[in-house]
Parts: structure tokens; C-alpha cells; sequence
């Protein structure tokens, strides 16, 4: 009896919803830990080197799109990853339901927080 290797084109597989938001859970933790850490490190250690270099960076940040944007983007992807980390957690400590259902619908709801606190941060940083 000899296995062959199975061929499964992924992008003919109709994944549900709770899939697609764990997958991109583990890729916002691998861009947290590669991008968005080292990066806010190098970040608050230009920001706490001296009042001139704060004053300089301030500066920049009000300058320049691509830093504000940037910025965004490591706010966002940060706060997704907490909001559908804490979906897993309450689904590890069976709060929510493992069924198809119940993770779908904690799914919907997850994306929907999100979507509300992004939107927040957005208008608040506008705002600003």
C-alpha cells in the first residue's frame, strides 16, 4: 500500500469565515513580531534619546504621509490581533461554542468590533 501526495488547490476550498480570521490572526502575529515590534522599538528609541530627537521625530510624523500611515497600519494590525486573539481565547476556555455556528457568529462579531475601533482610531487620529 503506497500513499501518493494529494494535490489540494487551496484557492478552489470554500473556507468558512471563523477560518480566514484565524489564518490572518497568525499573520498579523508573524507581521507583530518581524515588523511591528523591532520597528516600535527602533521607533521609542529615537523618541527617548533627547528632547531634540523627540521634537525631530514629532516633526517628521507630522510631515510625512508615508510615517502616518505607517503608524496606522502597525495601530491596526496590533489592535486586530488582540481582538481575534481574545475570540480564540474565549473559544479555548469553551465560552463561545466550537461549532460551525457559534465560531462563524463569534467571527461576525469579531470583525465588526474591529471594524467600529478602526474606524475610531482613524477618526481620532484625524481629529488630532
Amino acid at each position: 500500500m503506497s500513499l501518493k501526495p494529494v494535490y489540494i488547490n487551496l484557492f478552489k476550498i470554500q473556507l468558512p469565515l471563523s477560518a480566514l480570521l484565524s489564518i490572518s490572526h497568525r499573520v498579523t502575529g508573524i507581521l507583530i513580531f518581524f515588523i511591528v515590534l523591532p520597528v516600535s522599538a527602533y521607533i521609542l528609541n529615537i523618541l527617548l534619546d533627547s528632547p531634540a530627537s523627540f521634537i525631530s521625530f514629532i516633526d517628521a510624523y507630522n510631515t510625512s504621509i508615508f510615517l502616518r500611515t505607517f503608524v496606522l497600519f502597525n495601530i491596526l494590525i496590533f489592535q486586530y490581533h488582540v481582538i481575534a486573539g481574545i475570540r480564540h481565547m474565549l473559544m479555548d476556555f469553551h465560552l463561545i461554542s466550537e461549532s460551525l455556528y457559534a465560531s462563524n457568529t463569534s467571527a461576525k462579531i469579531a470583525i465588526i468590533i474591529f471594524f467600529v475601533i478602526a474606524l475610531l482610531t482613524i477618526l481620532g487620529l484625524i481629529w488630532n
